[in-house]
């Protein structure tokens, strides 16, 4: 999902990083990014279920990239 070699430490960096591999579009981009500024949460009600798997795996895959730096 993410580039090889991608590790952030901002969630907009990460969704953008999906987004320019296809795996979202910018509206659930601006979706997820304005919960996030609202709720100071990251949640996925605002989108399907199948693209919250991706980012919940992306985020996870991102941490332990952080992680094993």
């Amino acid at each position: 999902m993410l580039e090889d070699g991608f590790r952030s430490h901002r969630y907009s960096d990460i969704l953008g990083n999906l987004r320019e591999n296809g795996f979202l579009n910018v509206e659930d981009v601006s979706k997820l990014l304005k919960e996030f500024t609202s709720t100071k949460k990251i949640t996925f009600a605002c989108i399907s279920n199948e693209k919250a798997k991706i980012v919940s795996e992306a985020l996870i895959d991102n941490y332990n990239r952080q992680k094993s730096k």
